[in-house]
């Protein structure tokens, strides 16, 4: 049987120290971590240790051993075939789900691309929403085996979140969307991001725009940074210098997008460029809003473009030029990947779903 179900990690059961634990009454309420704090090692080995790995030495294995009997940790019985293609179980992590851009259906999109393949192969799936702080409570090897995942897709993940270091570590297959990560058991589902982004800037361009406003995403955010990099593509084959291009910091959030719009409009008005572009459909509609607020009209006072292809964009006025990720594709495919990784037969560990511009009406040729 295939089900959905949101979990909000809660950090007052994460941080809880053993000894915590036990002054409660919970004597068995020693985790792994417990372990590997107390044995200098990490997560990964302790569970490589207790589970027969020829990785580590027989001095370490006897010690954490000695210290799971000490602390009462008991592993989970069923985490033992967490690698068996007969266990099924399988989980989509998605980091950032509940920040402020929570009405961005990106994520929701990529759920379901997931959930179609998953349920189609009779594959038992479960969603958890989790923060990057979460990540550092508990490791990622840790959260499977309490689970008794056999696998995990996870979506959302920044360069600089603590998973993304864990994964490379652990034995538990999994598939990173959105970021490449290296790894016997890692598969990525990605777009071309680079050449995407260098497609729609060249897009404006070849419309006339030579003044072009930046609407950045994250930072820490690994499409981001690629993205840039098509942006600066697209300039250097048109001789336009980067200094000359307004930057706006919106962390893929739409009341950012607004704000620092406005403020820009406000101090320049019309002077600032002739078109927006923009890292997301997201933050385009933010900025879309903040012309119309300022008493200006798309296109026919700024340009605008978008990136993702949401379901949001159809309906605001006028639709935004974006480009289009396939976004529920994405998330099949990861789901797909993942299946095959657990079954042994993934013959490629990176997919790259195809991506299309659908020109639309926020951008009038100069």
């Amino acid at each position: 049987m295939t089900f959905i179900f949101i979990k909000r990690i809660l950090k007052s059961e994460l941080t809880k120290t053993f000894s915590e634990k036990k002054a409660e009454g919970d004597i068995m309420a020693a985790s792994i971590k417990d372990v590997a704090k107390m044995a200098g090692v990490s997560v990964g080995t302790v569970s490589r240790a207790l589970n027969g790995y020829t990785d580590v030495s027989e001095k370490t294995r006897k010690k954490i051993k000695d210290i799971s009997a000490d602390l009462g940790y008991t592993p989970n019985v069923s985490a033992k075939n967490l690698s068996s293609k007969n266990n099924k179980n399988v989980a989509m992590i998605a980091s950032g789900l509940l920040d402020e851009k929570q009405t961005d259906d990106f994520t929701m999109a990529l759920i379901k691309g997931a959930y179609t393949y998953m349920n189609r192969h009779q594959l038992s799936i479960a969603t958890y929403a989790i923060s990057s702080e979460d990540q550092k409570v508990k490791g990622f090897e840790e959260f499977c085996r309490e689970f008794s995942l056999s696998g995990a897709l996870l979506f959302g993940l920044k360069v600089t979140d603590k998973y993304v270091e864990n994964i490379c570590d652990s034995k538990i297959p999994c598939v990173t969307v959105d970021i490449r990560v290296e790894g016997e058991q890692i598969g990525s589902v990605i777009t071309d991001d680079e050449r995407a982004f260098e497609e729609i800037t060249q897009y404006v361009i070849d419309r006339n725009h030579r003044k072009l406003i930046l609407v950045y995403g994250r930072k820490q955010a690994m499409v981001a940074k690629l993205r840039y990099r098509g942006f600066c593509k697209a300039l250097k084959k048109n001789n336009i210098n980067i200094k000359d291009v307004p930057v706006l910091d919106s962390n893929f959030i739409e009341t950012q997008a607004y704000e620092k719009t406005k403020e820009l409009l406000l101090k320049k008005g019309q002077d600032a460029g002739s078109v927006f572009i923009c890292m997301s459909d997201i933050t385009a509609f933010g900025v879309a809003r903040a012309i119309r607020d300022c008493g200006y009209r798309v296109p026919e006072d700024f340009s605008v473009t978008g990136y993702d292809g949401i379901s949001f964009g159809r309906y605001v006025e006028p639709r935004i030029t974006t480009i289009d990720q396939n976004v529920m594709q994405k998330g099949y495919e990861a789901g797909k990947l993942l299946d095959r990784i657990l079954k042994g037969n993934a013959t490629e560990k990176t997919v790259i779903v195809p991506h299309s511009l659908l020109e639309r009406e926020s951008v009038r040729r100069l």
